[in-house]
């Protein structure tokens, strides 16, 4: 038998590192709906293969847990499904888990990129589907991803409640865009009143943020108790532990609206790249899409993602 044929979906996937992937990344984010560029980058930055490789490596979890501050829920295995609520690909989830997870079965040839790979199943799934393959593309590399991270077994069980799909990209823009934010004035809107969203699935799950408030702070304001829901949640649904981003605790992803927000500072880029969070971010990016809340100012409507862990991935700071 060739020996091509011989390998494995596992092994294959067992070949890419980190900067494979962001370089595979880097590929299919132009091909993907715009409904999901953004968000296909969060969850790659919320869930990256750096933190499953440290815990898969660990030899006492509790001691790399304290070693690099990690607090929340870190284990994408405990909340794979929850973890898809934010792309808009997850109402397609069955059928693209059955159909990653059929490929994991199968014999697999190593010819071709990770990015062609993704692609390639993206493709004949949009054709089964009869949707769009910019829809699939996103989702499909968080598929492989997580098969990547939790393994067969624990990706043919997560389910997701779809529901029926009368939902379209166009029509989630279309309401993103009715929000009134638009690209920020600093001489003519003094005083305008802006909405936070952290849940687009719950019309309650959002705040106010003022005119150039930094999104910590305003969430802050939420009178609702968040902390049986996550203890890092002190005073609203935004962890936080000292809002001048030193403990990393606040960082979120940037959904759509990003470009509403304040420009990332340097001091920003410092501490993103400190604690690890800045999976994909390029050094030119103005507006990228992972931000620490507390050093993010709010000058339009933004829907957002919170994090459900935080810690220090950049181990490099441990290294003898």
């Amino acid at each position: 038998m060739d020996a091509v044929q011989q390998n494995t979906f596992d092994s294959v996937l067992a070949q890419h590192d980190e900067r494979a992937w962001c370089e595979a990344l880097d590929l299919l984010l132009p091909l993907i709906h715009p409904v999901d560029q953004d968000a296909t980058r969060v969850w790659f930055a919320f869930w990256p293969l750096h933190l499953c490789r440290i815990i898969q490596e660990s030899e006492n979890l509790d001691q790399t847990e304290q070693k690099l501050e990690m607090r929340g829920r870190y284990l994408l295995e405990d909340q794979l499904q929850s973890s898809l609520g934010f792309l808009f690909g997850s109402q397609y989830w069955p059928e693209v888990k059955e159909a990653v997870s059929s490929h994991a079965k199968s014999p697999t040839s190593i010819d071709g990129s990770l990015a062609e790979l993704i692609r390639d199943m993206a493709k004949k799934l949009a054709d089964s589907l009869q949707v769009s393959e910019s829809q699939l593309i996103g989702i499909t590399a968080v598929a492989v991803m997580a098969l990547r991270q939790v393994g067969p077994a624990v990706l043919a069980a997560t389910s997701i409640q779809t529901g029926k799909r009368n939902s379209s990209p166009a029509k989630v823009l279309r309401a993103r865009s009715r929000k009134r934010g638009r690209i920020y004035s600093f001489l003519h809107s003094v005083g305008s009143k802006y909405t936070v969203i952290f849940d687009e699935h719950d019309k309650a799950s959002r705040f106010q943020a003022i005119h150039g408030q930094d999104i910590s702070m305003a969430a802050g304001r939420v009178q609702r108790d968040y902390s049986s829901i996550d203890s890092r949640r002190i005073e609203g649904p935004v962890p936080f532990q000292c809002r001048i981003g030193n403990c990393g605790t606040c960082w979120i992803g940037i959904l759509s609206g990003k470009e509403k927000l304040s420009p990332i500072s340097a001091f920003e880029k410092v501490r993103l790249k400190y604690f690890g969070y800045d999976f994909g971010s390029s050094d030119q990016e103005t507006h990228p899409p992972i931000r620490l809340a507390c050093q993010t100012g709010c000058f339009g409507d933004v829907s957002i993602a919170i994090a459900p862990w935080n810690g220090i991935l950049n181990v490099r700071r441990f290294e003898r």
